[in-house]
């Protein structure tokens, strides 16, 4: 079975592992697999079955308060969840990836921006905490942690 990669380009909005996400009272028998891999494209992409690309959101490494090697915190965390356009991609990818976890039995999504140390890293977060369920079993990757 052939597989399909889509991808949000910069500017458009589409329809540690394991870490911060709530572990499921009860993981139903028949439990889907995700797996989220956060990555920078300049260290190439990951193995996966889909990806978006959120360099189009605000780089909190670019302001004052943080800088580039500075680590996610809770009010990095808020900086960039409150920014209006990560409110509505993630309002968006959350029902795309509730239907790609229920058709695809192995579902991989690369989540990509240039380091892969601040945005992709948050909005991985964010969407494992909002995707994670008895039916859903959430598995996160930030595969650049070695370089903070």
């Amino acid at each position: 079975m052939g597989r399909t990669v889509y991808t949000a380009q910069k500017g458009h909005v589409p329809g540690a592992e394991g870490e911060r996400l709530p572990k499921p009272a009860q993981p139903s028998a028949t439990a889907r697999r995700l797996t989220l891999i956060t990555f920078g494209f300049k260290y190439g992409q990951p193995n996966a079955n889909y990806y978006f690309d959120v360099s189009f959101l605000k780089n909190p490494a670019r302001e004052n308060r943080w800088g580039l090697f500075a680590r996610v915190d809770d009010e990095m965390r808020r900086y960039l969840l409150d920014e209006p356009d990560c409110r509505a991609f993630l309002d968006a990818a959350v029902p795309l990836l509730r239907t790609l976890v229920r058709l695809d039995d192995d579902c991989r999504v690369g989540i990509g921006c240039s380091s892969g140390r601040h945005r992709s890293w948050i909005v991985g977060e964010e969407l494992g905490r909002r995707l994670q369920s008895p039916d859903c079993r959430v598995r996160l990757i930030h595969r650049e942690k070695e370089y903070l």
